[in-house]
């Protein structure tokens, strides 16, 4: 999750985890029934997700900071990934390198795109984005990044492994891309953006961001920002929330100096950049909590229930065909 615009969250969260269950369910608009025991339908996902997080937090990939071993190994990996699903690479090829301006100084990174084509010959593309960056390392410390957001890749994954195997709806294509230096500013879906927009003949229908989906509070509930894009939100939520009984949440907020602040979630992560150019977005993901930016962000920390759930929701939404009014 990205850092530079967000870092109040982290001076909040001492504050905020201290809320009372009570104060927390004001954070949705409306009450709805959630359920605490999650169904999946998706046998053979929980294995493979938590392979995949085991992979991407070892010690090999140094905490998968941009520009470093540490994230070309990760490319490797996620190439590897794309390819054994059978995926196809963007114009012909998964690494996508950009550049950008940082600290008076040009910086470079690597986003990773693959794209599963409709069966029928079409226009109409749903992307799916999910960071692979983190914070590095230093000499005494590691940031494994296992929520954050090894979380969303493993999801994104899970969700191209279905998607592959049986398309849910034969004229949309779909596009998954991990992105890279979304840490140090949104980088990645930034140039994602401008790649797209040299495309117009491309009807992008929506943009699905997965950014931290495995560590859930006591609530048990996936947060979700951006259901104005939705068509008839409201009946597409009890739809998702009856598949797998996962508690879908919105408008959350935090207490920031002592007062109910509603946190800028619209900036915190890579599905900015795509409201900025006017595409519809959703973004799926959990409030800060205590390994959030920590070398304690382990795999041993997450609920990979939990993931395959939201996985399993966000492919659900993905196959309604009349989802979203196309810009």
């Amino acid at each position: 999750m990205f850092t530079a615009q967000t870092c109040f969250k982290v001076v909040s969260f001492g504050l905020w985890c201290g809320l009372s269950i009570a104060l927390l369910s004001g954070c949705s608009q409306t009450p709805r029934q959630c359920s605490s025991a999650i169904l999946s339908s998706w046998p053979d996902a929980h294995q493979q997700i938590t392979q995949d997080i085991s992979i991407l937090t070892t010690a090999e990939f140094q905490g998968r900071k941009t520009a470093t071993q540490g994230a070309r190994l990760t490319q490797e990996f996620l190439i590897k990934r794309f390819a054994e699903m059978g995926l196809q690479p963007w114009q012909a090829t998964f690494a996508v390198p950009f550049s950008y301006d940082y600290q008076f100084s040009t910086a470079s990174g690597v986003n990773i795109i693959a794209t599963i084509a409709a069966k029928t010959n079409s226009n109409r593309w749903r992307v799916i984005t999910a960071h692979y960056d983190h914070l590095g390392q230093t000499a005494s410390k590691r940031y494994p990044g296992a929520d954050d957001n090894a979380s969303g890749i493993a999801g994104m994954m899970a969700i191209a492994a279905q998607w592959q195997g049986d398309p849910p709806l034969d004229d949309v294509n779909l596009m998954l891309v991990a992105t890279d230096a979304e840490e140090p500013g949104l980088y990645g879906s930034y140039a994602l953006v401008a790649l797209l927009q040299q495309y117009p003949q491309m009807e992008i229908e929506l943009s699905i961001n997965l950014d931290m989906i495995g560590h859930p509070d006591r609530r048990k509930a996936i947060y979700m920002e951006g259901q104005k894009n939705l068509v008839d939100f409201e009946s597409i939520e009890q739809e998702l929330m009856q598949k797998t009984q996962l508690c879908i949440k919105t408008h959350r907020s935090n207490l920031l100096s002592g007062r109910m602040n509603k946190t800028d979630w619209l900036r915190a992560s890579d599905h900015y950049p795509f409201h900025q150019a006017g595409y519809p977005w959703v973004y799926f993901g959990v409030p800060p909590h205590a390994q959030y930016h920590t070398p304690e962000d382990t795999i041993d920390t997450l609920d990979i229930d939990f993931i395959v759930a939201v996985a399993e929701t966000v492919y659900q939404m993905i196959s309604i065909d009349k989802l979203t009014k196309v810009p």
